[in-house]
């Protein structure tokens, strides 16, 4: 999490800031601040949704149940509230730092988006799914935000910028689309690996719904799109001449289409665990792939 703020706002926003002339706003304070706000947020969102789904993870996953065995509820309730103090305070003093109020709500929306999520979108027909994929991608266009917010408020800064723009806006639009795909499918993959535990808590997920046979189709599909997003921006790449991250890719393509083979082998018990494994790889891969974009 703390490598994608670092290569969104470093190899990614800040080459087009120094080519308009621009200083990036991003200094060890703020980075702190940030990273803290960032952490604090998922760390309370990994401890409420363990709260709620105790009951499930008791059937889909016992071996691995944390609250009421390792740690007990009391305990998590108090430090899932410390945290989102934590993560408040740090946005708060983020906003105060460059005099912009939107650090702090963009922090209460995500913890509110969190804190719906594992209440009650979790338990919908895939809007707990588009709501994490959602997530997923705004932490990129939230460090993308980071120096928008404060250049806009400086009327040469937002010139200078002006003919980057739209370049930069692509770029970042394209990770974002690819972050919250790749979301997107690992959630409804890992829907299908606790088919079991979600359907006797009456959860409504994609597999309990639709069946796996066809969240499968539906998976594929989504794999398809985000096979065509990768191509395409490897198509710009090239074009561009950026053929180290155009090579790099190519992995990412592999890893995608094993990940789609993985989850038609109907033979393996695991594929679905194997498949929601690959596909954390598959977004590791694709944000590295920023790194290579100036070499």
């Amino acid at each position: 999490m703390l490598l994608i703020v670092w290569l969104v706002n470093q190899m990614l926003v800040a080459p087009y800031l120094t080519a308009a002339g621009i200083s990036t706003s991003f200094n060890l304070y703020s980075f702190m601040l940030l990273c803290v706000s960032v952490v604090a947020t998922a760390a309370a969102g990994n401890i409420i949704n363990d709260l709620v789904d105790e009951e499930t993870d008791r059937i889909n996953r016992p071996q691995k149940l944390i609250i009421n065995k390792a740690i007990p509820e009391g305990i998590a309730r108090t430090a899932y509230m410390v945290l989102i103090g934590l993560a408040s305070l740090s946005a708060l003093l983020l906003s105060i730092h460059h005099s912009s109020i939107y650090f702090f709500l963009i922090t209460v929306v995500f913890n509110g988006l969190l804190w719906f999520y594992a209440k009650r979108y979790k338990q919908q027909f895939l809007v707990g799914n588009l709501v994490v994929a959602f997530l997923g991608a705004g932490l990129i266009l939230y460090v993308w935000l980071y120096d928008l917010l404060i250049i806009i408020q400086d009327p040469i800064a937002n010139a200078r910028l002006e003919p980057v723009m739209g370049m930069m806006t692509q770029v970042i639009m394209i990770y974002t689309g690819f972050a919250f795909l790749t979301s997107l499918i690992r959630e409804i993959v890992k829907d299908m690996q606790d088919l079991k535990g979600d359907f006797e808590t009456g959860c409504r997920t994609m597999p309990v719904v639709m069946g796996v046979s066809t969240t499968t189709k539906s998976v594929w599909v989504l794999m398809a799109l985000l096979l065509s997003l990768i191509v395409w921006w490897q198509f710009l790449l090239f074009k561009s001449t950026a053929l180290a991250a155009f090579g790099f890719l190519f992995v990412t393509d592999s890893l995608l289409v094993i990940c789609a083979m993985q989850l038609s082998n109907q033979s393996d018990p695991q594929r679905f665990k194997r498949s929601s494994g690959l596909m954390k790889i598959v977004m590791l891969t694709g944000i590295l792939s920023i790194v290579f974009i100036q070499l």
